[in-house]
């Protein structure tokens, strides 16, 4: 009698154990859609934090690679490329899996981006918007990628009507605009004004810059919004899970999520025109893992779908 009970006993632990590895099986691969030309592309857009802090940290750098390459996106923008040269930036690309790169400047804090697929440069600009505006065509897109000031309101708005005015200009119907804007949705007002209590101290009150008469700033982006474009990840994630800074790699920050909600802050987008939403299948913010500890931002990132 044991013998048998002991053999069902090996068939029951086996047969969890292998439907738990096939419940662990990457399904993308077998995403299928109606038209044999049609497949999905993942863009990121990331604040690397000081550029690996001007190169120096290789092993925070090397764990930022692997987590790209997981991801495995087709096209990844990136702020604070600090230290970085187009020869670096490329160098770098390669190890995620991209041969093309291009970077708006040399010095300062720069913008950049990085893809699978050949990269046309349209446009490098280096006054009157932050730390830069890089304009590219890639994977049938355009592709706007900016970091704007940190540290002043007034400056971060003429910065936004800057851009806006630049893509009205330039006519631009199939593109994405993407990076660190430092700055507030009024569609996350209800949850800020709720819950980012000590953020709103941390700003200094009624002499701060960053706020107006003591208040959070929501006009940079209601400039974008009222183009108008749509924030892409409000479409897809609820108010709470929407922070993209700070992340507790910085020492002075809370790993409990309760006391860290107080000072976290939404700055970090994507926005797009409203005719692109049928080719947008998924937003995302990562936040929660192995992100806490690349960057002192999280990253963004959206799922197209695109003709081959």
């Amino acid at each position: 009698m044991i013998k048998p009970l002991f053999s069902t006993l090996i068939f029951l632990i086996f047969s969890v154990c292998f439907n738990q590895s096939q419940a662990q099986v990457n399904t993308d691969s077998l995403e299928r859609y109606w038209k044999p030309d049609v497949k999905k592309i993942r863009i990121i857009s990331y604040n690397i934090f000081n550029g690996f802090n001007w190169g120096k940290d290789v092993e925070r750098q090397n764990r930022f690679i692997a987590w790209v390459k997981s991801q495995d996106p087709e096209v990844l923008a990136m702020q604070e490329l600090n230290n970085f040269t187009q020869e670096s930036l490329i160098a770098l690309a390669k190890k995620w899996g991209h041969s093309y790169a291009a970077i708006v400047k040399e010095d300062g804090y720069p913008v950049g981006i990085t893809s699978k697929k050949p990269i046309n440069i349209k446009n490098k600009i280096v006054e009157n918007v932050g730390h830069g505006l890089l304009h590219v065509e890639t994977h049938g897109f355009d592709f706007l990628v900016t970091h704007l000031n940190p540290s002043n309101t007034k400056e971060r708005f003429q910065e936004a009507n800057f851009i806006v005015n630049y893509i009205r200009d330039k006519g631009l119907e199939n593109f994405l605009l993407m990076g660190d804007m430092n700055a507030h949705s009024p569609m996350d007002a209800d949850y800020m004004e709720g819950n980012a209590t000590k953020l709103l101290q941390n700003y200094g009150g009624n002499n701060s810059e960053n706020l107006i008469e003591g208040r959070f700033d929501y006009s940079t982006i209601s400039m974008f919004l009222s183009y108008p474009l749509v924030d892409i990840c409000r479409e897809y994630i609820a108010a709470n899970k929407r922070a993209t800074f700070p992340s507790p790699i910085l020492m002075n920050v809370s790993k409990h999520k309760s006391v860290r909600s107080k000072i976290e802050e939404r700055i970090d987008y994507i926005f797009l025109p409203s005719g692109m939403l049928d080719k947008v299948v998924d937003a995302f913010i990562f936040n929660e893992g192995e992100t806490e500890y690349l960057s002192d931002h999280y990253p963004v990132g959206a799922d197209l779908l695109v003709k081959e």
